[in-house]
């Protein structure tokens, strides 16, 4: 595995607002005051450790020790591969010593309906849950993918990305997801054709 990047476990103000029930004013008093422990991003806006609202909020945190592995092929005829993804992704973890549950599952990129990845975002929120890994970013989701980072952020877990970029298999995987979409919206517009046809007959 070339590199890898991961998203620490801190939230905005806003969120944290909602966990602490005050408002984003009281927030930045406080940490102008030093009662709450911030960071800054480069655009320089706050950003607050979910330890540190575990704190303020007197609960004992939990250790989180779970690993979310998640992998995908957008075919049947790519599952040699997708058992190949299985077996670097596991072996990273492994080697992280991360105790890791797996999620695999052959359904299209473009597709946000799929099981294994709606079981995924139900066990983010679990509080033994300390990170999603994940070989290459469109292994989730085509589109979409900094947004179950946010998702994630939210409930303290990182995303970990194994991968920077993609083979160039990639992009012959892509094309049928795109193929497959076009498909899928055209039968159902001469669908819909059809039954206008039927119905303008009925009436005559």
């Amino acid at each position: 595995m070339s590199s890898k990047s991961t998203m620490t476990e801190h939230i905005t103000l806003s969120a944290a607002s909602k966990l602490l029930g005050v408002t984003v004013r009281s927030l930045r008093k406080w940490s102008d005051e030093g009662k709450l422990k911030t960071i800054r991003t480069e655009g320089g806006h706050r950003r607050v450790a979910v330890a540190e609202i575990h704190r303020l909020q007197g609960v004992e945190q939990k250790e989180r020790t779970v690993t979310l592995a998640y992998c995908r092929c957008s075919t049947h005829k790519q599952e040699e591969n997708l058992e190949r993804q299985v077996g670097r992704v596991l072996e990273h973890c492994t080697k992280q010593g991360w105790q890791t549950e797996l999620f695999k599952e052959i359904g299209s990129g473009l597709n946000d309906n799929r099981a294994q990845f709606k079981r995924l975002l139900t066990r983010v929120v679990d509080d033994d849950v300390a990170r999603v890994a994940v070989e290459f970013k469109d292994r989730l989701a085509r589109f979409g993918f900094e947004t179950f980072v946010i998702y994630c952020r939210n409930f303290g877990v990182d995303v970990v990305v194994l991968e920077d970029v993609a083979p160039k298999e990639f992009e012959q995987e892509f094309a049928d997801d795109i193929i497959s979409l076009v498909a899928s919206y055209s039968g159902r517009m001469y669908g819909r054709r059809g039954g206008r046809k039927k119905k303008v007959k009925t009436d005559e």
